[in-house]
């Protein structure tokens, strides 16, 4: 999704003298060494430079490094050639390889004792191509007897390998015979039954009309293999491919139609060279083992082929991102991507469309992958190049994440209408520009139909023009003489104003002029503003995602948003330029820090749906919603009290609708009639309230063989969903309490804090009393989802509109059963004593009957006391049994019950006014005391009944318990000496008895 953006065109004038011929890159200060010459009328070689910002005039010399005579030493050449050229930095050597054998070298500081400029080495027969190794440690040349030569940095020879046709013998490319006519099935419907895996033609290695005939040299980035494109005699093209050692590795398969072009990527993968067909022309590929690996076609039409596509070159730039497609009068720039590859930038060498300029050298730059010097007969162009997105806004509402990609036209893609994968774009526009336009190099687009377009006139001059899309009027609309430092333009839709930016003349500054771009066409433009790059605000804010590791960005309305070399997606909040705060390394924990796909890049953002699209390395589009672009706009929509839209959201992206109510509790609890109505729908009501949580969580432990559970309630909006802009400033909230919670991760729970879900629950309904009829199923939900469920109250209910509406009780009932057990929910309906709702319950809960009608038959029978007793004994509600039994005045089945249930204490309090009955259950109370051994409970739980009834039984009972503590010997108060303090005792007891007695 990635189009090249100019960032660099400077060109300057070549003297009318020499022809460039050759040129190489000092890395070190960016200037480029230039050879002119030599011609068949001059056998003079000039080796000049030119800086990085020469201003040079059309008849100013370039600074002359050397000159020399170099007269061809072959009589068949008619002029010697510069084939090779490579500067040294660490030494300032300049090394030429000319056609007619000579390699030359050019010291720029010679050493005492050492030429200026010396023949280093010479080739008898010629050479026909030379290569620099990728680590200039080796020297790659082939000669006109059809010999590669290796040499050293110091041009010693080290090997000498001999081409021949039994190369192509040592193919190690299996063939079984596919595509021959004795080999294929001749049966009927042959043809229907042919091999797909096989082509219809198989190559021969049938040479081009146009061939030119020249070998060329591509080493591999590493400089483990070089590859060699040449022509064996009588047979083919072949590309072979040998090792650093000199050892053939293997050679190409036939194919039609290959000429010499020949550039091998650095990352290794592919080897690129050119296939002429009769109806296109390829860019073919092939693997280091010599076998095809894929191709794209270049958009050519017939016309273009048979003239300035009569002659390609090939080059790969350093990082292997950009393919160089070199013809006779300009230079195509191709990227891949999802294994299509785009047409994204031509440069033209002649500023007149009816003037045909030659492409002289190309070079690309060995440190700055985009960066590339090339040449006509006329000048010399330095470009530079970055990769962008170009992307539309960012900024609500017009977020419609459109992207313009450039492939021979203009691609338009909107990712918030609908992921399309590239490269099948939604919209597909070519442009054609007026004849006027001459070398485009930025456009900006002002309403529906104006495009104010930067553009060259020639080296020295640039001007903007409106181009009207309807009438393709054009007008001049501003103009410059300082064309190299006039930078790009860019539209302001809100002013209607046109934006210009060029560099100061010291490189340092931006200066920004702006001209209105209304109805009146004479409107001035107003003085240029200084803008110093390294103390604006963008800067910074570029700074701060820099110290990331940075691999792209974008920047919205409240956040700059980044990726970052180690994979991970980042959020910054724009509060204030001075006080960005970056995240750490923390997508675990952090909501502004999310992992993502390796090497992913950032393409466009939609706020408005919580959006970020990334493209992956390979190509493919992805579009994600990261949590920090969602929490955000949940909480613009709670603060502006848009509930549907912040329960939607909630819902689409599984956040938890806790936050709904946790981040603005009072103003919630404040507006449930507001959420109610702006909600509306009762399955999302119900959702809202199912989902509220209330949850139980581990408390601080004093043995680590106990573990107690608090209750507390959750407010995400502090621990799941905690706010980073509003703890930015501010320090944490948790607390931790002892050395064993240091983190602060889990607040403590307060005990005292009131129960948020039974809170909200009771709002809701207090609100939905009076809206029965329409939101029954959310009163019903309300009661259930308390904590803990509150169901008798929503049988109740139910009970209750049942005899109005007997249909829509079991709608009520059968969502309570989705709501919750049905076991229990029928449990619970029967301890209301209520056999029609209990019945009810059981065939919603679509329980077996012959598991519950007879016992409610049974039920049935009995009369209203004995009914309850038997429901609260099924239900294991003993003592309310019990006070069934009571009310019965069944004394002996409640005696036998009491016993059963060793319910003593509540039978004593239920005939605590009936003196008879309860010495006789107190005496049963006092015995089962006795046999449990509880003797001290058995003492002092039975005073005072037990005291005035039993003093024997109580004497024994604490004869016993005393008769398990240890002696004191501490002296009585009633003796003169010292006694057992434990019989001292029982003798006290024992006296207290008798007195009470």
């Amino acid at each position: 999704m990635r189009n090249l953006k100019n960032i660099r065109f400077a060109e300057i004038p070549l003297p009318k003298g020499l022809p460039l011929t050759a040129t190489a890159w000092d890395p070190a200060t960016d200037s480029v060494l230039c050879a002119f010459g030599p011609t068949e009328t001059s056998a003079i070689i000039e080796l000049r430079r030119k800086e990085e910002d020469a201003d040079i005039s059309p008849n100013q010399e370039l600074p002359l490094v050397a000159s020399w005579d170099a007269p061809c030493p072959l009589p068949e050449l008619k002029c010697d050639r510069i084939l090779s050229m490579q500067f040294f930095p660490d030494t300032l050597v300049t090394c030429l390889v000319l056609e007619g054998g000579d390699i030359i070298i050019v010291r720029e500081a010679p050493q005492p004792g050492e030429d200026k400029i010396e023949i280093v080495g010479s080739v008898d027969v010629g050479i026909t191509a030379a290569a620099w190794a990728p680590d200039e440690e080796l020297l790659a040349i082939t000669t006109r007897s059809n010999t590669l030569l290796y040499m050293t940095r110091d041009f010693d020879s080290i090997a000498s390998i001999a081409f021949s046709g039994d190369d192509l013998k040592i193919s190690k490319h299996v063939s079984v015979g596919w595509g021959k006519k004795e080999t294929q099935f001749q049966g009927k419907r042959a043809k229907a039954l042919r091999d797909p895996t096989m082509p219809e033609k198989v190559d021969e290695g049938v040479l081009s009309d146009l061939d030119d005939g020249k070998t060329c040299i591509s080493w591999r980035g590493d400089g483990a293999f070089v590859a060699v494109n040449s022509i064996e005699p009588g047979s083919r093209r072949v590309i072979r491919v040998y090792s650093r050692e000199g050892v053939l590795d293997s050679v190409s398969e036939p194919v039609d139609g290959l000429e010499g072009a020949l550039s091998w990527r650095p990352s290794g993968n592919l080897v690129a060279g050119i296939q002429r067909l009769e109806d296109r022309i390829d860019v073919a590929f092939f693997e280091r083992n010599g076998l095809r690996h894929g191709q794209f076609t270049l958009r050519l039409e017939k016309e273009d082929r048979d003239t300035w596509a009569s002659s390609i070159d090939l080059a790969w730039n350093l990082d292997s991102t950009v393919l160089a497609v070199l013809f006779r009068d300009r230079i195509q720039l191709w990227t891949m991507g999802n294994y299509h590859y785009y047409l994204k930038q031509e440069v033209p060498l002649s500023f007149e469309t009816n003037q045909t300029e030659l492409l002289r050298t190309f070079r690309w730059h060995h440190e700055k992958p985009i960066r590339f010097a090339a040449s006509s007969s006329s000048s010399l162009m330095d470009l530079d190049w970055v990769f962008d997105v170009s992307r539309g806004s960012c900024i609500l509402p017009n977020d419609f994440g459109a992207i313009g990609v450039i492939d021979g036209s203009i691609a338009v893609y909107s990712w918030q209408l609908k992921t399309v994968p590239p490269p099948d774009p939604e919209l597909d526009s070519f442009f054609a520009f007026p004849q006027t336009v001459k070398r485009p190099r930025n456009i900006a687009i002002q309403g529906e139909t104006d495009v104010y377009v930067l553009m060259e006139t020639d080296m020295s001059f640039a001007e903007v023009q409106k181009i009207n899309l309807d009438t393709k009027n054009t007008t001049a609309v501003l103009a410059s003489t300082e064309s190299d430092r006039l930078s790009f333009i860019f539209s302001n839709l809100e002013q209607d104003a046109l934006w210009v930016a060029r560099a100061s003349p010291n490189q340092k500054h931006l200066l920004y002029s702006y001209m209105l771009t209304g109805e009146d066409n004479n409107a001035p433009c107003i003085n240029w503003l200084e803008s110093p790059v390294q103390e604006t605000s963008w800067a910074s804010a570029t700074a701060s995602a820099e110290k990331g590791n940075c691999t792209s960005f974008l920047i919205t309305s409240a956040h700059l948003i980044f990726t970052t070399t180690q994979h991970l997606l980042k959020f910054v909040h724009i509060t204030n330029v001075d006080g960005l705060e970056i995240p750490g390394d923390t997508p675990e924990v952090d909501e502004r820090c999310r992992s993502i796909e390796r090497g992913a890049r950032l393409v466009a953002a939609m706020s408005s749906i919580f959006a970020l699209t990334l493209q992956m390395p390979r190509g493919n589009i992805e579009t994600i919603y990261p949590r920090a672009l969602v929490l955000a706009g949940i909480r613009k929509y709670i603060e502006s009290k848009k509930y549907r839209s912040a329960y939607l959201a909630c819902r689409s992206h599984m956040v938890d609708m806790n936050i709904l109510h946790d981040y603005m509790p009072e103003q919630f609890m404040a507006s449930i009639q507001l959420f109610i109505d702006q909600v509306k729908r009762i399955d999302f009501i119900d959702e809202f309230l199912s989902r509220l949580k209330y949850t139980a969580w581990p408390s601080p432990i004093l043995s680590s063989l106990t573990l107690t559970a608090a209750i507390r309630n959750e407010d995400v909006s502090e621990t799941l969903y905690k706010d980073t802009l509003k703890i930015a400033h501010t320090e944490a909230r948790d607390h931790t309490i002892g050395s064993e919670q240091t983190t602060g991760l889990l607040p403590m729970p307060n005990p005292n804090k009131e129960n948020k879900v039974n809170k909200i629950c009771d709002a809701f309904l207090s609100v939905l009393a009076n809206r029965v009829e329409t939101n029954l199923q959310n009163l019903v939900t309300a009661h259930v989802c308390k904590s803990p469920p509150d169901l008798d109250a929503g049988l109740q209910l139910v009970a209750k509109l049942r005899d109005q509406n007997a249909e829509q009780a079991e709608e009520a009932i059968e969502h309570m059963c989705f709501l919750t057990d049905a076991a229990r929910l029928f449990n619970n309906a029967l301890g209301l004593y209520d056999l029609e709702l209990t019945l009810l319950v059981a065939q919603q809960a679509q329980r077996d009957p012959r598991e519950y009608l007879p016992f409610l038959q049974k039920l049935q029978g009995l009369t209203e006391l004995r009914r309850r007793y038997e429901i609260d004994n099924h239900l294991g509600r003993y003592p309310k049994a019990l006070k069934s039994l009571h009310a019965l005045h069944e004394y002996d089945e409640l005696k036998l019950y009491t016993i059963k249930h060793a319910l003593y204490r509540e039978a004593l309090e239920l005939y605590k006014y009936q003196p008879d009955l309860l010495r006789d259950m107190t005496q049963l109370y006092a015995d089962y005391l006795y046999d449990q051994s509880k003797h001290k409970e058995a003492a002092i739980g039975g005073t005072p009944f037990v005291s005035l009834i039993f003093p024997q039984q109580l004497l024994t009972a604490w004869l016993k318990h005393m008769n398990r503590l240890p002696c004191t010997n501490q002296p009585m108060k009633h003796t003169r000496s010292p006694t057992c303090g434990k019989s001292a005792f029982i003798v006290q007891v024992l006296f207290h008895c008798l007195n009470l007695k």
